[in-house]
C-alpha cells in the first residue's frame, strides 16, 4: 500500500504521514519513503553493512496511539516516529488542523464501508472473489474521487452566481485532475488512458 502510494506522489520526499499505531508503518516508512545508503564498513573483514534508508528533512511520519480499556479509548497520544517536530507542525498548519489525527482516513473508510457493504462489519453481503472484491473497491473508490461532492473540498467564488456562492468539488477536482464533477455514467464509459479535462 505504502509502495503504491509512493508511486502516485510527484514529491515522495516531502511527506508528511498520519498512521495509527500499527508498528509496520514504522519500520516500512523509511524503507519506502527515505533515500537508500550503505553505512561505512567496520574494518576490512567481513560482510558490507545491510543497506539503510534516511528519512529526508521534508518528510515525516506521525503515530497516532489509541489506548484502550475494552471497547473505548481512553487516551491518545501523538509520537513522531521519524522528521522533526517542525515539519510536522508546518503540516499540520497547512491542513488546518491543531493536532495530528487520523480523522481523514476514518471517514473515508466508514464512508468505503457505508458504499460497499463487502467490507462493513458482520454483515451478510460477501464477495469470495479476489476480482469481484478489487472491482468493488475500484468502483467506490472512482465514485467517491470523482462523482461525490464534499462540503470540506469546496470553495469560495470570487464573484457569487445568484444564491451560489460555493464552488461543489470532488476530490479529483481538489487536485486538478479535472474541471467538473463526473456523473457517474460519464466516468463509467470514459476510456481508460483519455484525458478528464475533455
Amino acid at each position: 500500500m505504502l509502495v503504491q502510494a509512493r508511486e502516485r506522489l510527484a514529491d515522495p520526499h516531502g511527506l508528511v504521514l498520519f498512521t495509527d499505531g500499527f508498528l509496520s508503518y514504522q519500520t516500512l516508512f523509511p524503507e519506502v519513503f527515505g533515500r537508500p545508503y550503505r553505512p561505512a564498513r567496520q574494518g576490512t573483514r567481513g560482510r558490507f553493512p545491510k543497506t539503510a534508508y534516511r528519512v529526508p528533512r521534508s518528510s515525516a511520519h506521525v503515530r497516532i496511539i489509541k489506548e484502550y480499556a475494552g471497547k473505548r479509548v481512553v487516551s491518545v497520544r501523538t509520537e513522531i516516529a521519524a522528521g522533526t517536530r517542525t515539519r510536522v507542525h508546518e503540516e499540520l498548519q497547512r491542513l488546518g488542523y491543531r493536532k495530528p489525527n487520523t480523522s481523514a482516513v476514518e471517514r473515508q473508510n466508514a464512508t468505503a464501508r457505508r458504499m460497499n457493504p463487502h467490507l462493513a462489519r458482520k454483515s451478510l453481503a460477501f464477495a469470495r472473489l479476489t476480482v469481484h472484491r478489487v472491482s468493488l473497491a475500484h468502483l467506490v473508490q472512482g465514485t467517491y474521487n470523482w462523482c461525490r461532492t464534499q462540503r470540506g473540498l469546496r470553495k469560495k467564488l470570487d464573484v457569487p452566481r445568484g444564491r451560489q456562492q460555493y464552488l461543489q468539488r470532488t476530490p479529483a477536482m481538489a487536485i486538478g485532475l479535472t474541471d467538473r464533477v463526473w456523473t457517474l455514467r460519464a466516468w463509467l464509459s470514459r476510456p481508460r488512458g483519455v484525458s478528464c479535462r475533455a
